[in-house]
C-alpha cells in the first residue's frame, strides 16, 4: 500500500511538472508564391503574420525582425531573418521559460509552431 502512495505521488508531480523540449529553431524554405516579392513586401506579410497572435515586432535591419511574445508571467523573444530563399525563427531570449541549455518550456515551442504557420499561411497566400 506504502508503495502504492509513493507511485501516486511521484506520477502526480511528475504531470504537474513543466514540461522541457529542446528549443525550436526553423529553417524553412520561402513559399514559391511569395519568392519574387520584393523584401519589403515579404517583410510585411511576415509582420502581419506575427501580428496574427499578438507578436510585437520591431525591424532590426533589412532581411531581420525580432518578435516578441507575452502572456502573463512569461515572455519570448525570436530572430526572425529572411530573403527571397529562406526564413528562418531563431530563439533569443525568454522570461519564465525556463530556458537552460539547449532546453525550454513547451510552452515556446507551441509559439514558435503557430507562429511559423501564421507566417507561412501569410506568405503562401501572397500574390
Amino acid at each position: 500500500m506504502k508503495r502504492l502512495i509513493v507511485l501516486l505521488a511521484v506520477v502526480l508531480l511528475g504531470a504537474c511538472a513543466y514540461k522541457q523540449q529542446p528549443i525550436r529553431n526553423v529553417a524553412d524554405p520561402m513559399p514559391l508564391s511569395a519568392q519574387s516579392l520584393p523584401l519589403a513586401r515579404i517583410e510585411s506579410l511576415i509582420i502581419a503574420g506575427a501580428q496574427t497572435r499578438a507578436w510585437r515586432v520591431e525591424r532590426v535591419a533589412p532581411g531581420q525582425l525580432r518578435a516578441t511574445q507575452v502572456a502573463d508571467k512569461f515572455s519570448a523573444t525570436v530572430d526572425i531573418t529572411f530573403d527571397q530563399r529562406q526564413l528562418r525563427i531563431t530563439y533569443r531570449d525568454s522570461s519564465g521559460l525556463r530556458a537552460n541549455e539547449g532546453v525550454i518550456h513547451s510552452h515556446y515551442n507551441f509559439w514558435v509552431r503557430n507562429l511559423e504557420a501564421d507566417i507561412l499561411n501569410k506568405l503562401n497566400a501572397a500574390q
